[in-house]
This record gives structure tokens, C-alpha cells and sequence, in this order.
């Protein structure tokens, strides 16, 4: 026991030695990783306002039923098509800081304030076309320019082990952060439940978000240094397909993260808004989760990062895929009499999705070509896939609610409970989890050997 006592505070201090290393701002690699640190903190505290539970309670609070929810949900992913043009846009500039930070104001100055302010000054009618209208522009300048800050700023990232140290960091903020952030929010929003007031805080609350984003954007290309990009032969268009298409390790990978953004976006909004209008849920249960998984983050990341390393990338990615199918099929039975199953699935939830985290952040690194190549290119096709993904499944889940839904709106009756079209599609969900837990398993040897 003596030793172990004794030990705790060397860890401790390794630890915080370690952290010191690799973020701080006497070196220019740590301070640009320092810098993203500062993003994923800023990030995480506006996201909570323009995303999720509350995005969906704004929509709500102007007339936007659960089907048009999912419309203008799916309409920004749907903009990324427009990507394939990134790299002949990107490589017109030699120096991108500029343009870089002209997109970001841009895009946040749509999606979040005009989109604020918009309800103000038209008639309810007319605002899912507005609304349409912002997230387009928006969208569409960070679909055509944003993907080359990543060329920028994987300059920062570490290599090896220390990249599973720097994301497990960088999600612990980022769910610690946005946790707290929920829960004084909800609190102040279930407190003024049935208020007018609920709906001047949710304006409010983007508002602040706006501004934090515009100081985001400083930290993120007005003070780190830039370095040159590679310069590569003219790109075709065709090139944003074929190149990435043809090295089967890369697409064998990238796969995966295909798969996940198209499962998790069948309900990514529509079940939000089934639990705060159907099942009556206060704010602060939507985010049981993501308490959980802050926490998680704080004990359990330690834990995920050694089985990262003791297993591979691939082995935990499996893992998490398996945890996600058992729990989309508890979250199944989530009525309004049942809301303790949905606790007790938004428990294992938050536990499995650190893992899932620090793993999904890296697959896109792991058969990158070691060299001579054009990561625009990659990018390119790597954000024009994922977002693909999003949107098709976004589409697919609308779809499917669309079926499922009875002619009345009510529910059917099983196992003398209530279910309504968002507990099948979440089902659903659970079902494309196994089949991709059965690809990892089937696709890991012919990629395995490649992990960086």
C-alpha cells in the first residue's frame, strides 16, 4: 500500500510533465498544439448552443416540425458535394491564413447569427427557407475552402504513441468543457420550461456562441505559424476520386469513418426532438451522456489509451462498435414511463464513446501514404466522403421516420409499451452497428499491419 502511495504522486507528476511537453508556448509545434487546445475549448462551449438538445430546442421554439428538422439537419452535409473543387481553389494560394480566416467568419457569421437573428424578421412561414438559405452559404464557403486548414495544422499533431495521448487531451477538454456548459445551460432552460423567457435565453445563448467562434478564429489562423504547402502537379477533378480510390489500405480505413457518420446521423437530431416533445424529457437528462463520458474521460481515458496500445487502433474500434449495437437497442425502449432505461443506455454510452473518440479521431491517419503525396487531394475526398455519409444518412433516417411513422402520429403498442417511429429507427441503428463491427473484423488484417 506504501508504495503505492508512493508512486501515485510520480505518475502525477510524469503526467503533468508530459502535458507540459507537448503543450506549451516556448516551442512552435506545442504552441500550435496549444492552440488547438484553446479550439477544442472554445468548440466545446459554443457547439453546446448551436448543436444538439439546443439546436434542436431553437427549431422548435420557431415552428419547425420533426421532418423539417431533419431536412435543414442534412442540407449543410449536402453542400459538401462542392468540396471536389477544394483543391484547385487551395493550391491558387500560396499563403492561406487570409483566406482561411475569411471562411471561418463567414461560415460562422451564417450559420449561427444570421440564422439567429433571421426568425426576428420574417413571417414563421418563411423560415425553413431562410434558414435553407444561410446554412447553404455558409456551408458552401467552408465546403469549398475550409478543408485546407487541415494541411496547416497537421503540422502540430504529434507522431506514434504521443498522437493517442494528444487526442485522448484533446476530447477530455472537449467533453469536460461542453459538459459543464450543458448542464448550466439546461438547467437555466428546464428552470424557465414554459416560459417565454426559455426562448429569449436559447437567442441569447447563440448570440455568445457567435462571438466566441469570431475569437476562435483568431486563435486558430492569426497566430500560429504557417508553413509552406507541397506543391503538386495540376489537380483534376478526377484525381479527388482516383488517387485516394486506388490505395486500397487507405480506403479500406477511411471506410470505417464512412460507416460511422452514416449510422449516427439516421437520428442524430429526430431523436433529440423525440425525446424533449414525446417523451417530455427536461434538458439536463438529454445530456446524461455526455456527463458520463466527461467524467469517463477524467478516470477511464488512462485505461483506453493502454488498451489502444496493447490491442491496435482497429481491435478497441471493433469493440466500441459492438458496445454501440447492444446500446442502441436499450435506448429502443426509451417512453415516457421508461426514462430509467434511457439513463441506464446513456450510462454505458458515455462510458464507450471515450474510446470510441480517441480511436475515430485517428483512423484518418493511419494508412496516409508515408510520403509523395497530395494531402489536399486526401482531405478533399476524406471530408467530401464523411460528409456524404452525414447527409445520406441524415436522408435515410428522415426516410425511414417518414415509413414508420403511423398515419396519426401515435404510437404502436408492444410488449405493452409504447414505440413510436424514433425507437425502430434507433433499432435500425443498432443493426448497422453490428455489420460494422462484422466489416472491422473482416477488414483489420488487411490494414492492421500499416498503423502508425
Amino acid at each position: 500500500m506504501l508504495m503505492r502511495l508512493r508512486s501515485s504522486p510520480r505518475r502525477f507528476r510524469y503526467s503533468d510533465t508530459y502535458f507540459a511537453r507537448m503543450f506549451n508556448f516556448r516551442e512552435e509545434h506545442a504552441t500550435g498544439r496549444s492552440l488547438l487546445l484553446l479550439h477544442t475549448l472554445f468548440c466545446g462551449i459554443g457547439n453546446v448552443f448551436i448543436t444538439g438538445t439546443f439546436y434542436t430546442g431553437f427549431l422548435t421554439e420557431n415552428g419547425i416540425d420533426i421532418v423539417n428538422v431533419g431536412i435543414i439537419t442534412f442540407i449543410p452535409y449536402f453542400c459538401w458535394i462542392f468540396s471536389l473543387f477544394a483543391p484547385k481553389i487551395l493550391r491558387k494560394f500560396k499563403k492561406r491564413r487570409t483566406l482561411l480566416l475569411f471562411n471561418h467568419t463567414f461560415y460562422y457569421l451564417c450559420i449561427v447569427l444570421a440564422t439567429t437573428i433571421m426568425p426576428l424578421l420574417v413571417r414563421p412561414e418563411a423560415r425553413i427557407i431562410w434558414f435553407a438559405v444561410f446554412l447553404i452559404l455558409g456551408n458552401l464557403s467552408n465546403a469549398l475552402i475550409g478543408s485546407g486548414a487541415t494541411a496547416w495544422h497537421m503540422h502540430f499533431l504529434p507522431e506514434g504513441k504521443e498522437r493517442n495521448y494528444y487526442f485522448s487531451i484533446t476530447n477530455l477538454v472537449a467533453n469536460l468543457v461542453g459538459t459543464i456548459t450543458a448542464i448550466g445551460a439546461s438547467l437555466v432552460a428546464d428552470a424557465l420550461s414554459g416560459s417565454d423567457m426559455k426562448g429569449q435565453i436559447i437567442f441569447v445563448m447563440r448570440l455568445v456562441s457567435a462571438g466566441i467562434f469570431l475569437v476562435d478564429g483568431v486563435l486558430l489562423y492569426l497566430i500560429p505559424k504557417e508553413y509552406p504547402y507541397e506543391k503538386k502537379t495540376r489537380v483534376q477533378l478526377k484525381d479527388v476520386f482516383i488517387t485516394p480510390i486506388r490505395d486500397k489500405k487507405f480506403i479500406l480505413t477511411v471506410l470505417i469513418i464512412i460507416l460511422w457518420n452514416f449510422i449516427c446521423n439516421l437520428n442524430a437530431n429526430t431523436w433529440t426532438y423525440y425525446l424533449l416533445n414525446t417523451v417530455k424529457m427536461n434538458y439536463i437528462m438529454t445530456y446524461v451522456a455526455s456527463i458520463v463520458c466527461a467524467v469517463c474521460s477524467i478516470f477511464m481515458a488512462p485505461l483506453w489509451r493502454r488498451a489502444i496500445s496493447r490491442f491496435g487502433w482497429f481491435k478497441i474500434v471493433w469493440i466500441n462498435m459492438l458496445a454501440s449495437a447492444f446500446i442502441e437497442f436499450i435506448f429502443g425502449f426509451t417512453t415516457g414511463h421508461t426514462k430509467f432505461i434511457y439513463i441506464i443506455a446513456a450510462t454505458i454510452y458515455g462510458i464507450n464513446i471515450v474510446g470510441a473518440q480517441i480511436t475515430l479521431a485517428n483512423v484518418f491517419y493511419l494508412n496516409l501514404p508515408k510520403k509523395d503525396f497530395n494531402f489536399d487531394v486526401y482531405i478533399t475526398f476524406y471530408n467530401l466522403a464523411a460528409n456524404i455519409a452525414v447527409f445520406l444518412g441524415s436522408l435515410a433516417g428522415t426516410g425511414l421516420l417518414s415509413i414508420l411513422e403511423t398515419s396519426d402520429g401515435s404510437a404502436r403498442m408492444l410488449l405493452g409499451l409504447p414505440f413510436y417511429s424514433s425507437q425502430f429507427l434507433v433499432w435500425v441503428k443498432g443493426l448497422l452497428f453490428l455489420c460494422m463491427a462484422f466489416y472491422i473484423y473482416w477488414v483489420t488484417p488487411k490494414i492492421q499491419e500499416e498503423q502508425s
